[in-house]
């Protein structure tokens, strides 16, 4: 099983939520702490490349996992 973890970015924030909303994953957003979810590692790794493939991110968003 994938370990559900919490990440936060502040990285092309409408690219990122237009993804999560597509996916159906829940997210919150405020300005400190910009889009927070839950999700497993291999979903960010798979969400950083489809961003940067699919959605013409041109760098690699920054998404840090909350400890």
């Amino acid at each position: 099983m994938y370990e559900i973890k919490e990440w936060q970015t502040q990285s092309v924030k409408h690219k990122v939520a237009t993804l999560l909303m597509v996916d159906g994953v829940s997210f919150s957003y405020n300005e400190e702490d910009g889009i927070v979810f839950s999700a497993p590692e291999l979903y960010v790794k798979n969400m950083v490349r489809r961003l940067m493939n699919s959605y013409g991110v041109s760098l690699r968003p920054i998404i840090t996992e909350i400890k």
